[in-house]
């Protein structure tokens, strides 16, 4: 009986020093495919490398949306596989460290100054929100240029 107590009282123990750590939010860019002959939105075969980063953010993926991760510096560039034609963006935003709890810590939301881009496929960009925070919604719209009629 001594020892079944002993045994819950290490348990409680354990249990109660155990360190609770959440991973922090992140502030994510979302871009939005649309055709920039019908302003509709488009699905695209996407690939995204960031620039200086050695792995895919996304791999060969039929997307009308894609989430992007904005570094702390103050620039962010990707390199895009549009449907095989390559395009890449660079993104200038303001960084703020942004407190979110002591589980959490600290993480980074961003305020889109301006962009350039290659036109291989993409048309035009359009900032439609500069604040990229936690809350997921869209931030820009790309406006690509259709594949030709029988092309891939």
């Amino acid at each position: 009986m001594k020892r079944i107590i002993y045994l819950i009282g290490i348990l409680i123990a354990v249990t109660a020093c155990k360190e609770v750590f959440e991973k922090p939010p992140q502030a994510l860019l979302q871009a939005s495919f649309l055709n920039s002959s019908t302003k509709k939105m488009l699905e695209l075969k996407v690939a995204a490398i960031g620039m200086g980063q050695d792995s895919l953010w996304i791999s060969e993926t039929s997307l009308q949306k894609i989430l992007l991760p904005l570094s702390a510096k103050d620039t962010t560039s990707f390199i895009f596989s549009f449907d095989s034609k390559i395009d890449t963006i660079t993104f200038f935003h303001k960084t703020k460290p942004t407190y979110d709890s002591m589980d959490t810590g600290f993480y980074f939301e961003f305020k889109l100054d301006s962009i350039d881009f290659t036109q291989n496929r993409i048309d035009s960009i359009q900032i439609s929100d500069s604040l990229v925070t936690q809350n997921w919604h869209e931030n820009i719209k790309l406006y690509i240029r259709p594949l030709p009629a029988g092309s891939n």
